[in-house]
């Protein structure tokens, strides 16, 4: 006599329910720990929904905001020079975009022993980037930028590349961030030199850390740090950092003592007395 097997499992269907006469009914124990689970792989998704979504719900400073800065520093004595710089910071900012133009310039001269001076720093630097959702907890974003440095000897540099930036902390009153973009770079020094053979095009990694800190109800602190290796040749990078401590005297206007340094490997090669090239301003802020 054929013997009819055991009946079709409903898709699905655990291992341990399975019956030839049909499906097991759930235990009361067990369909409540199925209801604890299901309630707290919920409850789960519904934190991490909230905690990707708290960086857009808690931004700051929606639409348009600038800063500009004007600073200088003054020897006298044995040394006599002086420096200014100024600055200035343009940005657009809601939950979907942010567009931002950044204009950097400075000039120092140096008195010589005859009596006279000398141009001993002239540089400039223009900046335009757009972040894609930026306060999410990442974002794409691209960025260009062309500059020129007389103590660096360059006589223009530009970039232009395409990168990710990933948010750690975005609070009120701290902000951290790291970001990693791949630019293409073409550089055109002022001392044309076929031995050194520093004009031309390359690949750079270029990696930011960007943080802020509201150290005080009218003291602020802010710092942002790039490395740029070549890809072809990690030694040859460049590595800038500004450092700014800002005191508000009113809501618009600041103080700022701010620290910049840039190390490029090739200044050098280039004609360059040196490849660190360092600054320390005090200025004055207005934001708007």
């Amino acid at each position: 006599m054929h013997l009819a097997g055991p009946r079709s499992v409903p898709a699905g269907m655990p291992r341990l329910l399975r019956s030839p006469s049909g499906p097991v009914p759930l235990h009361p124990i067990v369909r409540v720990m199925f209801s604890t689970h299901l309630i707290r792989a919920c409850r789960t998704v519904m934190i991490l929904m909230g905690v990707l979504a708290a960086p857009s719900l808690a931004a700051q400073q929606l639409g348009w905001k600038g800063t500009t800065d004007a600073s200088a520093t003054l020897f006298f004595g044995n040394t006599s020079q002086w420096v200014v710089a100024g600055a200035s910071q343009l940005a657009y900012s809601d939950s979907a975009i942010e567009l931002r133009g950044e204009v950097h310039a400075g000039y120092a001269e140096t008195a010589t022993d005859s009596g006279g001076s000398v141009v001993s720093r002239r540089a400039w630097l223009v900046s335009v980037g757009a972040d894609r959702t930026p306060y999410a907890l990442l974002s794409p974003f691209v960025l260009g930028s062309a500059e020129s440095s007389l103590q660096q000897r360059i006589a223009r540099r530009y970039s232009a590349g395409a990168g990710g930036k990933l948010s750690f902390v975005r609070k009120p009153d701290a902000t951290l961030s790291a970001s990693l973009a791949l630019l293409w770079e073409h550089t055109a020094p002022m001392d044309v030199d076929s031995t050194t053979n520093l004009d031309g095009s390359r690949l750079r990694w270029s990696f930011r850390l960007k943080a802020s800190r509201t150290l005080d109800e009218r003291v602020h602190f802010t710092h942002v740090s790039f490395y740029q290796p070549s890809v072809k040749a990690m030694q040859h990078f460049t590595l800038t950092s500004t450092t700014t401590l800002a005191f508000d005297l009113t809501r618009t206007f600041a103080l700022t003592a701010s620290l910049d340094d840039t190390y490029d490997s090739e200044a050098r090669r280039r004609g360059a007395r040196s490849n660190t090239d360092g600054q320390l301003l005090l200025g004055v802020r207005a934001r708007y």
